[in-house]
């Protein structure tokens, strides 16, 4: 991909980043969000004083939410304005001793040492949006310690097909089963449990959890969706968490979630 694919990604972020946190505060997204707590939690490290990176962190949700429980967050972005919106948020929970920033691409990070982290982290979807997610697994996976875990979220490729059905382009769908790129604001790569699971194990690491995230309530109508899961909450987040693993269903989900742990050199 072109450095101008890049930008793009990276203009988006920086011109949305006052309003991007309002766009994520619906019942719906809160699912999401705990659906991905709940896989974190079983990776986190033993130690409150480990250090993890957020790699591609955005606004800093995730490391807020770590550095709470007690860990050292390093948290990374490649828009300066994303990072600013974290910093306040990060002072307004006087959480700054917790939760440092820096400006890092996730495919080059030199700026870390191999073996540091004892954990690291790339939610909301830095690995798809990167453009060579092959570059950025290896280096989340340089950066962790060994027998260390590495959790990625990603765009899920099937649950783009109904859509682009639905909206009868077929151009569009012919390029994401051909390639896994689609584009929307920007351009950005999709992927099958197969392929993530197949491109972790090629960097190093050893997958040992695979979910979709959700793989049920997304397939509620949009305008029903955030009134029917604020009213039944608990109930969509027990059915969500019981099959999110689920083999037949992972594919299904929005997104992706994979969880792998560091093989000793």
């Amino acid at each position: 991909m072109k450095d101008q694919d890049l930008n793009a990604v990276k203009e988006f972020h920086e011109r949305t980043a006052e309003e991007y946190d309002k766009d994520y505060n619906t019942p719906y997204w809160r699912l999401y969000h705990e659906i991905t707590w709940h896989n974190i939690k079983q990776f986190l490290p033993e130690r409150k004083s480990a250090v993890i990176l957020d790699a591609g962190g955005g606004t800093g949700y995730w490391a807020i939410r770590l550095a709470k429980l007690g860990y050292r967050i390093v948290l990374t972005d490649i828009a300066e304005n994303m990072l600013k919106v974290a910093r306040e948020k990060i002072r307004a929970a006087d959480l700054q001793a917790k939760v440092e920033t820096r400006i890092v691409d996730i495919r080059d990070m030199p700026c870390f040492k191999s073996d540091y982290f004892d954990m690291a982290l790339a939610e909301g979807d830095p690995v798809s949006y990167c453009l060579d997610a092959e570059k950025a697994i290896k280096e989340l996976t340089r950066v962790v310690r060994p027998r260390t875990h590495v959790i990625v979220s990603v765009d899920s490729k099937y649950s783009f097909v109904p859509r682009l059905i639905a909206e009868k382009s077929f151009d569009k769908l012919s390029r994401l089963l051909r390639t896994g790129f689609l584009k929307g604001d920007f351009d950005f790569q999709t992927f099958t449990p197969e392929e993530l699971k197949t491109l972790l194990e090629s960097c190093g690491l050893k997958v040992v959890r695979i979910i979709g995230k959700p793989v049920l309530t997304q397939f509620i109508p949009k305008e029903e969706r955030n009134k029917i899961v604020e009213e039944n909450f608990r109930k969509l987040l027990k059915l969500e968490l019981r099959f999110c693993d689920t083999p037949s269903l992972v594919g299904l989900g929005g997104h992706l979630e994979i969880a792998g742990i560091k093989q000793r050199i």
